[in-house]
């Protein structure tokens, strides 16, 4: 995927080629958002936290 700005500073996207996709690409890919949802996952846990401690 390129990014680039269009006159108007509007960011677009443009699809690129850059080879093949390999299994263990994929792989590597799924892990990543794994954690990445974890990490998410975690950061709303932590703000219902502390949103609670703080309502009266």
């Amino acid at each position: 995927m390129s990014v680039n700005r269009n006159q108007s500073g509007e960011l677009f996207y443009s699809p690129i080629n850059v080879g093949e996709i390999e299994r263990e690409d994929l792989s590597l890919w799924q892990e990543a958002e794994r954690v990445l949802q974890q990490i998410i996952e975690s950061e709303r846990q932590q703000q219902t936290r502390q949103s609670k401690g703080i309502s009266l």
